[in-house]
């Protein structure tokens, strides 16, 4: 893909900005779908292959009664896609999946704004941005991500829509990964676990 395709046209495709419950994905370098979702503190008993059209079949919009998670390989990296819960985003959780010299990087939204791309190494989280307002930016390396947004339109004030604000900080994505969403991976099967309500309790 090329940084100008559409990504959030994809992503409303599948019916994936839920008007309840917004977009949470995340990406993590160097690990199995069953080692992320270890460090995501999945129930791994839960697995089961599935496509994002069979979910959306089965539970009619994805109504879970837990955290839920679709992972699966994409190039070298694995893509977490979030089907209900936060888990992905946390930044507990991005320390868990980057740990060991690894990178990791999430990104939400909700019905409520709270747009935000957060960015993690070696089990550190260095930056965490809101990509529509990109100066507003917190962790111990706020300019991490420099070297990646050259050309990219995330803030309102510059002339950009919402959408257009999600597009740029999912093509930002591609550029870290090296691999930006596509097509290929919403219709091939990738691995369904169930995270337990409990599994982050307290954890920011």
């Amino acid at each position: 893909m090329t940084d100008d395709l559409h990504l959030y046209d994809l992503l409303d495709e599948y019916d994936l900005d839920n008007d309840d419950f917004g977009f949470r994905a995340a990406w993590c370098e160097g690990l199995t779908s069953e080692e992320a979702a270890r460090r995501l503190r999945a129930d791994l008993d839960s697995a089961y292959a599935s496509t994002i059209d069979e979910l959306m079949h089965e539970e009619g919009d994805f109504d879970f009664d837990e955290g839920a998670v679709l992972i699966g390989p994409a190039g070298t990296w694995t893509m977490i896609l979030q089907l209900n819960g936060l888990d992905c985003t946390r930044y507990s959780a991005l320390e868990a999946l980057s740990a060991g010299a690894g990178r990791a990087i999430g990104i939400g939204w909700s019905v409520n704004g709270d747009e935000r791309l957060i960015y993690a190494e070696d089990g550190r989280v260095l930056v965490s941005l809101d990509f529509t307002f990109p100066e507003d930016r917190r962790g111990p390396d706020r300019q991490a991500l420099d070297s990646y947004m050259e050309g990219l339109v995330l803030a309102y004030e510059e002339g950009a829509d919402l959408e257009e604000s999600i597009d740029a900080a999912l093509t930002l994505i591609g550029r870290i990964t090296g691999h930006p969403i596509d097509r290929d991976w919403m219709e091939a099967s990738h691995t369904f676990y169930a995270i337990p309500r409990d599994a982050w309790a307290f954890q920011p």
